[in-house]
């Protein structure tokens, strides 16, 4: 939901991504608050941890008696881009309505998913002790980075039933505004004025990678 940004901790159910990561930046309400949304306050409330019910208590084999637990999801493989899919349509079944959620939402041009994932949770909670994971490829975790790189902005202008698709992309190091057949130069601060609906963000070693090719060409 989109809330103005607070603090979160680290949910443990893990989810892994081979591709995209459409994560529940999701989160968004109709929140009348006075505070900004940003995408960390997004990742944060979607990785917080969530204490279970008396009626969801989970048995423990060493103490042979249901225990309390906390449920935390965590990112458990990060993909080449990461795509934040955020909801911007509200569907109330109790009031039979639907909505456009038009907040605004703050987005970093340079995003570091380490605090994210199932390792550095993991680590933050119980040290340095190892927990493998079924079906992890030896060393995979550290052939990848977990800082990304803007490079797609997707924004979304008009109702429900209706609207308009525009799309800013970054080549080089310049933004360029996608509006059907027409393509326009545009600055950076056009770009995190935006209302942003998707945001997709690169490696930050494949970006770079990426625009030396193009400056040698």
């Amino acid at each position: 939901d989109l809330e103005p940004n607070q603090g979160g901790s680290a949910k443990m159910a893990s989810t892994k991504s081979n591709y995209s990561s459409n994560s529940e930046a999701d989160y968004m309400n109709s929140s009348q608050n006075s505070g900004i949304s940003t995408l960390m306050g997004c990742l944060d409330r979607f990785t917080r941890p969530e204490r279970l019910g008396s009626d969801q208590k989970f048995f423990c084999q060493q103490c042979q008696v249901r225990q309390e637990s906390l449920k935390q999801m965590s990112i458990r493989k990060l993909p080449l881009v990461s795509c934040f899919h955020i909801k911007r349509f509200e569907h109330s079944s109790v009031r039979k309505m639907s909505k456009k959620v038009d907040r605004y939402l703050q987005f970093p041009f340079s995003l570091d998913m380490a605090p994210y994932l199932s390792s550095s949770i993991l680590r933050s909670r119980f040290g340095n002790r190892i927990f493998p994971f079924d079906g992890d490829e030896p060393d995979a975790s550290n052939e990848l980075s977990s800082e990304f790189e803007l490079f797609a902005v997707i924004t979304h202008t008009g109702k429900l039933d209706a609207g308009h698709y525009v799309t800013y992309l970054r080549l080089s190091n310049q933004w360029y505004k996608c509006d059907d057949a027409w393509i326009t130069e545009v600055n950076e601060s056009t770009v995190r004025a935006a209302q942003g609906y998707m945001m997709f963000y690169v490696q930050k070693v494949l970006y770079y990678k990426a625009s030396e090719k193009q400056v040698a060409a």
